[in-house]
């Protein structure tokens, strides 16, 4: 699949059926604030892994999607690479084990994002008991 420069890819809260291998382009993460201010969790590119809560119920995306510059993708079905992961347990095995190293980074990058934003929005004494 490609993607124009600023194309939504898939939106927080959407239906995960889908999962990308970036091939060409950037694209970039981010998760909307109960606030409605829009966090960059992070930029992925060539060789990336995007989309993976194909995998883990509720299967809805965690966060959304937009190619910074023209992106170019393959494109899996989610709910088909599922299907073969049970048939094929050393294919889901394999499977796991990248996506649980994708999910780390992310979960990594959001942690360092939310920091950042905590600093810079509220104020100190607001932690206080």
């Amino acid at each position: 699949m490609k993607f124009e420069t600023g194309a939504t890819i898939f939106e927080e809260g959407s239906p995960a059926n889908r999962f990308f291998l970036i091939l060409t382009g950037r694209v970039k993460l981010s998760s909307e604030m109960a606030d409605r201010n829009v966090i960059p969790i992070q930029t992925l590119g060539p060789g990336d892994d995007l989309g993976w809560s194909w995998l883990f119920p509720p299967y809805s995306m965690h966060f959304s999607a937009r190619a910074l510059t023209p992106t170019t993708t393959i494109f899996f079905y989610g709910t088909r690479l599922r299907e073969q992961c049970e048939q094929d347990h050393e294919l889901g095995y394999q499977l796991m084990k990248r996506i649980a190293e994708v999910a780390t980074q992310s979960l990594q990058a959001t942690q360092r994002r939310l920091i950042q934003y905590i600093d810079k929005n509220i104020p100190e004494q607001s932690f206080r008991t």
